[in-house]
């Protein structure tokens, strides 16, 4: 079983790693860390210089907005994969025999989660968000931001069947992620046009002061993500079937 498990890993690696795309995906959430970290204040002075407009007091609203991109790479990343599994000249190029069926449907969900929760926490650590929050509140946001991944990777396994169409339904994701931003600067009652976004709902967990009203919003991310993932995984099982 374990043999099974690292030969589908390493089979997926390899794949990811000949495709310039899947390894730009996996690369970007270092390449975020370093834009918010080193880059973010060079440019924030410019910018208060030249104008005198002040760029750091978004600095929070920029930087969840970029750490809540990372589920979703990893989600497309593995969803990709799964797409390079239907194309037999480019799956038999490498090396692997990689796990089947539900099996390696699960383990690729516990890869996207576990990248996620990883990435989302490097960042978190480097890049300090909300710094006014402790480490209770961080955990449960990087708990909600991990379960995007599957969600990500669901949406396009379940509903894809080639690239084009993967590209497309990240595309369509894009709107979740425009939520975090536009959700937190709309006024009522603009900002309900957002509510269907668990982005959204976690953006306002970490950033809300109460903290009953915090894990009120916490478990409405929740509750949009499992039911998501339900949909979809349902339906990714039917497809799959056949």
């Amino acid at each position: 079983m374990r043999g099974r498990i690292k030969s589908s890993i390493m089979s997926d690696m390899k794949i990811i790693s000949h495709d310039r795309m899947l390894l730009l995906l996996s690369l970007t959430p270092l390449l975020l860390i370093i834009l918010l970290k080193l880059v973010f204040p060079i440019f924030s002075h410019i910018i208060f210089t030249k104008s005198g407009f002040l760029l750091d007091k978004y600095y929070s609203l920029i930087a969840i907005t970029s750490v809540s991109i990372i589920p979703m790479l990893y989600g497309m990343v593995y969803a990709f994969v799964l797409l390079h599994e239907n194309d037999p000249d480019i799956f038999h190029k490498h090396e692997g025999k990689p796990a089947t069926g539900r099996s390696s449907l699960y383990l690729r969900i516990v890869m996207t989660m576990t990248l996620s929760f990883i990435f989302v926490l490097i960042s978190i650590l480097i890049t300090n968000p909300v710094p006014s929050e402790g480490w209770l509140r961080t955990v449960f946001v990087i708990f909600l931001l991990t379960i995007q991944s599957p969600f990500v990777f669901l949406l396009i396994g379940s509903l894809a069947d080639n690239r084009d169409e993967g590209l497309a339904l990240s595309a369509i994701y894009g709107i979740f992620l425009i939520t975090v931003p536009l959700g937190m600067l709309l006024h009522h009652p603009w900002n309900y046009l957002a509510f269907f976004s668990p982005l959204y709902w976690i953006g306002w967990t970490w950033i809300e002061y109460s903290a009953i009203e915090s894990l009120e919003y916490g478990i409405i991310a929740i509750i949009l993500t499992s039911v998501s993932i339900l949909i979809f995984f349902r339906h990714f099982i039917r497809k799959n079937s056949h």
